[in-house]
């Protein structure tokens, strides 16, 4: 029974471990490392922005003159935290698709 040994899928197919190796380095350092930093850069950025309007919001409820008008600014606040989240998680998801993949296509 002979059985024909199937290529690791991450490899280029090129049969030469050299560039099979210096292929997996490069996965390996964009997984890694370039993936890592560039989500943590934007974890960063988007932080900073939602610490800044956490600081506005904070500035409106102490000029509100009503529980009304607090109630207002909480819910805005939080409607548009939510947004902000969510637009984040695909901003995100897109970093990892593009950094991830960038190398296969």
């Amino acid at each position: 029974m002979h059985s024909e040994r199937a290529p690791h899928p991450h490899t280029q197919g090129t049969g030469n471990p050299a560039e099979a190796r210096s292929a997996a380095l490069t996965t390996w350092r964009t997984l890694a490392i370039d993936l890592p930093l560039r989500l943590a850069a934007e974890t960063m950025r988007f932080t900073g922005r939602r610490l800044e309007e956490q600081a506005k919001h904070l500035a409106s409820l102490a000029r509100c003159g009503s529980l009304n008008e607090a109630v207002e600014l909480q819910t805005t606040f939080v409607t548009k935290s939510l947004d902000d989240y969510r637009k984040e998680a695909a901003t995100q998801l897109h970093d990892v698709r593009a950094t991830a993949f960038a190398k296969v296509a």
